[in-house]
């Protein structure tokens, strides 16, 4: 019986300690996660260029006579589309690496648990795949 009350018990801390920190530590690795850095990144790089490319293509219509194609204007990107494409891409198919840290602890005690989510988040693995 004395068991079974130790195991409830530490169910009922896992419960509420998940319930008022575990779920912030998670955004807290999301929000800290190297891929939704790189991919956010590349899309604000991304809709960058092809801004310019359309204010380059805008001003060629307004000053047609001083080049023929808008292509011809230095900084036109002629690949911003598709870099944009892909990025939205990547943006929808991103996977967050950090999570994985969070399932190896599924079988773990609070204590680990908790020691874990007390620890800095490092960059390393991504990195080191990159």
């Amino acid at each position: 019986m004395v068991e079974l009350y130790d195991h409830v018990s530490e169910l009922m801390f896992t419960k509420q300690w998940f319930l008022m920190d575990g779920i912030s530590w998670v955004v807290k690795l999301v929000h800290q996660s190297p891929e939704l850095e790189k991919v956010v990144a590349d899309l604000v790089n991304s809709v960058n260029v092809v801004g310019v490319n359309e204010g380059i293509t805008q001003g060629f219509k307004a000053a047609h006579d001083s080049v023929r194609f808008a292509k011809e204007v230095p900084g036109y990107d002629e690949g911003a589309q598709d870099a944009l494409s892909a990025t939205i891409k990547a943006f929808d198919d991103f996977h967050i690496s950090v999570l994985g840290k969070v399932a190896d602890l599924v079988d773990k005690p609070l204590s680990v648990i908790k020691q874990r989510s007390e620890l800095p988040i490092v960059k390393e693995d991504y990195e080191s795949r990159t």
